[in-house]
C-alpha cells in the first residue's frame, strides 16, 4: 500500500487527501530558475573580474556565453524539471502556460537591455531578433511539454525519457552536425547562416555575430523566416495538446 503524498521537503497535506490541488504549480520551478539565472550571471562576472577595464569586445563575449547558458537551461532544465513530475489532475496547458512566464519575463528583461551603449551595445534589431526567437524557442517547448504531460499525465519513465530524448535531440542535434563537418565559422561572418537558426543555442551566436561595418543589416530575412517557423510550430503543438487535453477529461468518449 502506498505511503502518504508527501512534497518535496518531506510534508504531507494538512486540509487534503494528497498534494493533486497543488501539481503543475510553478513555484519550485520559479526558485528553482531565479537560482539559475542568479548562478549563471555570477559565473559570467567573474569572468569580468581579471580585466581592469571592462570594454565592449570583453563583454560582448561573455554576454553571448551567458545568454547560451540562460537558453540552454530554459530548452532543457526546464522540459527535465516537469518531465520528472506528475502532472496537474486539470489545467495543463495553463500549468505550462505559467511556466513559459517564469521562464519568459526575467529572460526578456535580461536580453532588451543589452541594446543599450554601456552594455552590449548590439542594434535595436539584433536584440529584437534574440528577444523574438527566445520566445519562440520557449513556446516550442512548452507546446512539446503540453502535449507530453497531456498524453502521459502519471510520470512512466519509458515515455518520459522519450520525450526527453526529442527534446534533446531537437536542441543539440544540429550543434553536433556544425562540428562534425566544421561548419561553424567566426564570429565576424557577415552572411546569414540559417542552419543555425534550426537550434535555440546556434542561434544565439548567430543573432548576436558582430557584422561588421561592411554589413549593411544586423539580422537577415532569413533569420526572422526562421523565428515565424519555430513560433508557428509551438503554436501547432499547443493547440494539438489542448486537443489531447480536451479529449482525455473524464466524461468524454
Amino acid at each position: 500500500m502506498p505511503g502518504p503524498d508527501r512534497d518535496i521537503f518531506g510534508r504531507t497535506p494538512r486540509a487534503h487527501a494528497n498534494w493533486d490541488h497543488r501539481r503543475g504549480e510553478p513555484r519550485t520551478f520559479a526558485l528553482v530558475w531565479t537560482i539559475f539565472l542568479m548562478l549563471a550571471t555570477l559565473v559570467m562576472f567573474s569572468t569580468l573580474g581579471a580585466a581592469h577595464t571592462v570594454t565592449i569586445d570583453i563583454y560582448r563575449p561573455a554576454v553571448r556565453a551567458l545568454l547560451v547558458t540562460i537558453t540552454a537551461g530554459m530548452v532543457l532544465l526546464w522540459p527535465m524539471m516537469r518531465l520528472s513530475q506528475e502532472a496537474p489532475i486539470r489545467g495543463i496547458g495553463a500549468s505550462i502556460a505559467k511556466d513559459l512566464a517564469v521562464v519568459l519575463i526575467p529572460t526578456q528583461a535580461l536580453v532588451w537591455p543589452q541594446a543599450l551603449r554601456m552594455l552590449g551595445g548590439w542594434p535595436i534589431g539584433q536584440t529584437a531578433a534574440l528577444a523574438s526567437c527566445q520566445a519562440a524557442w520557449a513556446v516550442l517547448v512548452g507546446g512539446l511539454l503540453a502535449l507530453a504531460l497531456a498524453t502521459d499525465a502519471r510520470p512512466r519513465e519509458l515515455m518520459r525519457g522519450l520525450w526527453m530524448l526529442a527534446i534533446v535531440a531537437i536542441v543539440i542535434l544540429v550543434p553536433l552536425v556544425e562540428i562534425l563537418f566544421g561548419a561553424l565559422r567566426p564570429l565576424t561572418i557577415r552572411g546569414p547562416e540559417p542552419a543555425m537558426m534550426a537550434s535555440p543555442l546556434l542561434a544565439v551566436v548567430e543573432l548576436l555575430r558582430d557584422r561588421g561595418v561592411a554589413s549593411p543589416v544586423a539580422t537577415f530575412a532569413s533569420d526572422w523566416r526562421a523565428i515565424g517557423i519555430t513560433s508557428l510550430a509551438g503554436a501547432g503543438l499547443w493547440m494539438l495538446a489542448f486537443m489531447v487535453e480536451v479529449a482525455r477529461r473524464p466524461g468524454r468518449a
